[in-house]
């Protein structure tokens, strides 16, 4: 089952193109936080990393995104937007699993889900109380920690608790004999816990929340500055909701309310020198502050009619508030580089799945109505820009189908519209920055549209569980129009509608367990997925076409999975080709290619007297020299090894 639909439903009726990254998949993959596990376990997935936890996502193929609430892909926990700007914040160790669902998805989840939605599902225990607690050490003086358990306290009151420590107290060296990354340490830790009641037999309460505290996170800034550009930053996020879920007649009903707060405080230990025109080291001082909270609530009810259609209505409300803070070396304040703003949105949607034929052919139809309210305020120090708002709403529709010519054939497409407001920093920001002594400034565009994209997608499934064979293929084609993008023009850039962009592609995803297929008894699963966008480019109006920034070409994820019941491991490999961003450090911004790499990791593990389990995990495995943003490479070759014990 999966929530494609705002509701449980089987896979086989979903007419979305859609990954689950399982449980398993989770455990055996060398990955921490929500960006990591995407990048190697989803295709169309491209995105923005930088050592120091930070980075962000884009699917099928619009830029990356690593900050700001307004995004073009969607990314929720448990079907509540999820609270989060930066992805490294959000962890993996009280997830069950993650659909990700590509291509339109407005017409249910509103405007972000343009390329894609990410819902990551959390667990929910019930029974005897089970858990494991586990310890891991490693390269760059690695020590992780983490205890979880879930089921039920008495009969009426469930419980999922995790906590988590994750220390990294020594740099990282670089691949390929690149030699040690100075400024890149950091201490985690994240807490998450939920309280579950079944009231009676059709209705059920669920409270829960998470909190992350990165503390003394060092960044290292660009390769350009050698070490001149350390920092610090301090990050917290903290967020949950209170569900109400039941069964009345032919209606499943369901009301949330969620709330969340994120926080980052940044510390420099540079400064920019006159005289010399560039940047000198310095104490270490407090240099921006940043603060984002939302709450909201969401409403709906599905009917069930005639025990096989259901058609679903809802209402979802939304509050965003983003403040931040400058600060000068000797602590007065000075203007941020963005106003205060608040977001506002109301929507209401229908969204009918209705099954024919015994459920062989399948139309999925949706609309909703998004209202929004973008507001600047008048912003302490910041003089430069003048308080507004802009309201901008949309109507998203889509439609999907599913037709399955036999039990394990079937053909699915969509075709829907999505839509993005501009942002406030978009509409009203600005800030300078010093360039080999040459003043850079961006600046936002009051007459900003909104973004509008329609996307067809048409794609056939072949899948037999009894042999654990997988195999999809998706074509997908979007047209934005009045696209938002970065427009530089001598020192000065600014932002434009741009006449439009295209993106297009073939989605690929394949998986065969050749122990189900020979009756071995253990699981030896091949698996390949991967991306080949024929175009992902955008055309300014007077000007050609160009590729979209940060955007792969050619996305591929493969390998092999084994597990007979004492030995288990995975090795992955993931190839990312060649990328265009701007030289931001060289006056002008030009254009720069960036080198297309492979990456693979390792993990191969043992359980023993049947609570034990030891793991080796090797991140990395032939020391690529690589990055995912020019100037920013991440780490090379590490060994982690980790001991569990489950109960």
């Amino acid at each position: 089952m999966v929530t494609a639909t705002r509701t449980p439903v089987a896979a086989s009726d979903v007419p979305s193109a859609i990954q689950v990254i399982s449980t398993v998949d989770i455990e055996d993959t060398v990955a921490q936080d929500l960006t990591q596990i995407l990048k190697k376990d989803a295709s169309s997935i491209d995105v923005i990393e930088y050592p120091g936890a930070l980075s962000g996502i884009s699917i099928r193929g619009f830029r990356p995104e690593f900050s700001g609430i307004t995004k073009h892909s969607l990314v929720l926990i448990d079907g509540r937007p999820a609270g989060a700007t930066n992805l490294s914040t959000l962890l993996l160790d009280n997830v069950e699993r993650i659909e990700v669902l590509k291509g339109p998805a407005s017409s249910l989840f509103g405007a972000e889900a343009v390329g894609g939605v990410v819902n990551i599902i959390t667990r929910r225990s019930s029974g005897e109380i089970s858990g494991d607690l586990s310890v891991e050490g490693g390269s760059f003086d690695t020590i992780n920690g983490m205890a979880r358990a879930g089921g039920n306290i008495v009969d009426w009151l469930d419980f999922d608790l995790t906590f988590k420590t994750r220390n990294q107290n020594d740099n990282i060296d670089l691949g390929n004999d690149h030699g040690e990354r100075p400024g890149t340490t950091f201490n985690i830790n994240y807490e998450s816990l939920r309280l579950g009641s079944d009231l009676n037999k059709d209705w059920r309460l669920d409270v829960k929340g998470d909190w992350y505290k990165g503390n003394d996170i060092e960044t290292p800034g660009a390769l350009f500055y050698g070490d001149i550009q350390q920092s610090e930053k301090d990050l917290e996020r903290y967020g949950g909701d209170v569900r109400l879920c039941g069964k009345w007649g032919k209606n499943q009903s369901k009301f949330v309310f969620f709330a969340s707060k994120e926080t980052s405080d940044y510390f420099k230990k540079y400064e920019y020198n006159y005289s010399i025109r560039g940047y000198i080291p310095t104490d270490k001082y407090h240099s921006y502050y940043k603060e984002t909270k939302w709450w909201g609530t969401q409403l709906q009810n599905l009917y069930r009619l005639w025990g096989r259609h259901d058609i679903t209505l809802g209402f979802d409300y939304q509050s965003i508030d983003e403040e931040s803070k400058s600060y000068n070396k000797d602590g007065s304040r000075k203007a941020p580089w963005t106003p205060d703003s608040n977001r506002e949105n109301w929507a209401f949607f229908s969204d009918t799945l209705w099954r024919f034929i015994d459920s062989r052919f399948i139309i999925s139809a949706g609309i909703r109505y998004d209202y929004f309210d973008v507001e600047t305020k008048r912003t302490p120090y910041k003089t430069d820009f003048h308080p507004g708002n802009e309201t901008f709403d949309t109507v998203s529709p889509r439609l999907g189908l599913r037709l399955k010519f036999t039990p394990l054939f079937s053909l699915h497409s969509t075709f829907g519209k999505a839509f993005v407001p501009p942002t406030a920093y978009e509409m009203a920001g600005y800030s300078e920055r010093l360039v080999s002594g040459t003043t850079m400034i961006t600046m936002g565009n009051p007459d900003l549209s909104p973004e509008t994209s329609w996307t067809w997608d048409a794609g056939i499934t072949f899948k037999d569980s009894s042999k654990g064979l997988n195999i999809d293929l998706t074509y997908f084609t979007t047209s934005v129009n009045h696209k938002i993008t970065r427009v530089t023009v001598g020192n000065i850039t600014t932002y434009e509608n741009t006449s439009e962009a295209e993106m297009a592609g073939l989605e690929m995803e394949a998986k065969c367990d050749f122990g189900r297929i020979f009756n071995l008894h253990k699981k030896i699963e091949v698996f390949f997925n991967g991306t080949r966008l024929f175009h992902s480019r955008e055309k300014i109006e007077g000007s050609g076409w160009t590729d979209i920034h940060n955007v792969s070409h050619w996305k591929l994820n493969y390998g092999l999975n084994y597990d007979d019941g004492v030995f288990h491991g995975r090795i992955l490999a993931r190839y990312m080709g060649k990328r265009k961003d701007n030289d931001w450090y060289t006056p002008g911004y030009p254009v720069i290619t960036y080198d297309s790499f492979t990456v693979v990791d390792l993990t191969f593990g043992a359980t023993f007297m049947e609570h034990h389990n030891l793991t080796l995990k090797v991140n990395n495995l032939f020391d690529e020299y690589y990055y995912e943003k020019p100037e920013f490479p991440l780490a090379g070759r590490a060994l982690y090894l980790e001991y569990r014990y489950e109960f």
